[in-house]
């Protein structure tokens, strides 16, 4: 039976991915209604996909009494939305990150708790159809002593070039969009993720180090972009002991992270903001005495995309590769597959909020060890 299921945000995942999936298969949902505070934005996303239900306060797609479970997918903090709609009992699938500090995340973990519906956590990369191959793998490894997990991240707006994606009164965003200069990246960066409605938030968070500009910056692409590689370390080690150093340069958009496993086993984790060259890489790459294996995805925006695997071995002075596409099965399109699943019979997901308490745990401990380093 299909689940009756609303969308709170309409912007590029929104577009991109979930709506389009929803309508795609209604064997597995209805779209009930869509929300989001950008009227202008609603309209034009409503009206792309001929929805008629649309509200501009998500408190009222909350109340309609046929809805049974949400995307929540907007930007900026997820807290007050993951509250009402457990509050109204409604099912939930939550983008990353769940909210933008460590008490917004044990407190929706508590309300969560004590909740009968599904809450499931949006860590798409977990569901890439590729993660199970590459982990069965590592867990084969004989003696792994290394992972480096690298990220060189370009501006999103070079990711879209290949979308029409709707910004409300008529606008389509498509095609090449010049990043502009540095500065103005920064700046944008800065607003988008420590001011605003979010200031208050890293306040709580950096605390007396709360006016340090650079911090701030850190602290929010940890929050916002890291999630990705924090949750998949750990799909793929587990918990960690301790994060051994952590450090910041280029003015918070380059993050150098290292995180101990044991005395023999450490992961660096390595995050660049590097804006104008359209070429996104995100590898994980784990290597022993005797095999490696790595895992590399393309950019998010590139759906349908495989994420390569390969494996590396060897027999005295012989060397030998392996590699290995899984499937083409698009990893936005799983999770949300998977939380029907989890909501048809009522089953927890993988990625749950308590999942996420771990992880914004782990950003509080690496900021905390950075403005350290910084005084």
């Amino acid at each position: 039976m299909a689940v009756s299921i609303g969308v709170i945000g309409c912007g590029s995942i929104a577009q991109i991915s979930h709506i389009p999936y929803i309508l795609n298969n209604p064997e597995q949902f209805r779209l009930a209604g869509l929300s989001d505070l950008n009227g202008d934005l609603l309209q034009d996303v409503a009206d792309r996909f001929q929805i008629k239900r649309r509200f501009t306060d998500h408190r009222e797609l909350l109340a309609q009494k046929d809805l049974e479970a949400v995307i929540i997918c907007h930007s900026g903090s997820h807290y007050q939305t993951v509250m009402a709609a457990l509050a109204a009992g409604k099912h939930i699938f939550v983008e990353k990150p769940l909210a933008w500090n460590l008490r917004e995340v044990e407190e929706i973990a508590a309300k969560a708790a004590a909740s009968p519906r599904i809450a499931q956590v949006g860590y798409h990369k977990l569901y890439d159809p590729a993660f199970p191959v590459a982990k069965r793998y590592v867990d084969e490894m004989k003696d792994l002593g290394f992972v480096r997990i690298t990220v060189l991240h370009p501006t999103n707006e070079l990711g879209f070039a290949h979308h029409r994606l709707r910004q409300g009164q008529g606008r389509v965003l498509e095609g090449h969009v010049d990043p502009g200069a540095w500065e103005h990246q920064l700046d944008m960066q800065r607003n988008g993720l420590t001011g605003g409605a979010l200031a208050p938030l890293v306040d709580e968070a950096l605390g007396e180090q709360k006016g340090d500009p650079v911090l701030r910056q850190a602290y929010g692409n940890l929050v916002i972009s890291l999630t990705h590689n924090i949750y998949m370390m750990y799909g793929f080690l587990g918990d960690p002991q301790r994060v051994r150093a952590a450090e910041i340069w280029r003015q918070g958009m380059s993050i150098h992270i290292v995180v101990e496993y044991s005395p023999t086993l450490c992961c660096t984790l390595d995050w660049h903001f590097l804006s104008h060259l359209k070429d996104y890489r995100e590898e994980y790459l784990f290597a022993g005495n005797h095999d490696r294996v790595s895992l590399n995805f393309p950019s998010p925006y590139l759906i349908h995309f495989p994420s390569p695997i390969v494996v590396q071995g060897g027999e005295g002075e012989l060397a030998w590769e392996k590699r290995i596409t899984v499937s083409h099965e698009e990893a936005f399109h799983r999770e949300l597959r998977i939380f029907y699943e989890n909501v048809q019979s009522d089953r927890k997901p993988a990625t749950s909020v308590a999942e996420a308490v771990k992880h914004m745990r782990f950003i509080q401990e690496v900021i905390q060890l950075i403005a350290g380093r910084k005084e």
